[in-house]
């Protein structure tokens, strides 16, 4: 009996126990569902932040490649344009009236015909033609003319 002074549950009061069903963990299927829902989400930003990335990298290289074209082109343009304004002053220094009479003189032996050397010819109306000079005299008159001109130019 001396165990049953210090029994307590004899003065307890009588709770009937329940059966408690034991707990299971259950995944939320909504949550399942959100999750997968996520996961499909972030890896199609990621796909398309990729494609993006990856377009916009091209388009700055063949920006670029272009961009080296157009510089390539634009110092062809300038080589050309100088090589032309070069040819174009040689051809007129060539071309020129000057050089053109040098040449006809020291290469050909011609020289420059004087008035008194022009012969004029008087058509009639006959279809004839007479060889003469229109100042009456042959050689005099027109040599002294031309040395009053040649003392006016």
């Amino acid at each position: 009996m001396r165990s049953a002074a210090y029994d307590l549950s004899q003065f307890a009061p009588v709770v009937e126990q329940q059966d408690r069903p034991k707990v299971r963990v259950v995944d939320n299927p909504k949550r399942k569902k959100g999750v997968r829902a996520y996961r499909v989400r972030l890896t199609f930003l990621c796909t398309f932040l990729l494609v993006l990335m990856t377009m916009t990298v091209y388009n700055n290289m063949l920006l670029t490649e272009t961009q080296a074209k157009v510089n390539a082109q634009q110092e062809e343009l300038t080589r050309l344009e100088s090589e032309y304004t070069y040819l174009n002053w040689q051809m007129d220094s060539r071309v020129s009236l000057k050089n053109a009479e040098e040449y006809a003189e020291t290469e050909l032996g011609l020289v420059k015909m004087s008035m008194s050397q022009v012969e004029y010819l008087n058509l009639n109306s006959d279809n004839q033609i007479i060889e003469g000079d229109l100042s009456g005299e042959n050689g005099f008159f027109a040599k002294v003319w031309d040395a009053i001109g040649g003392l006016f130019r």
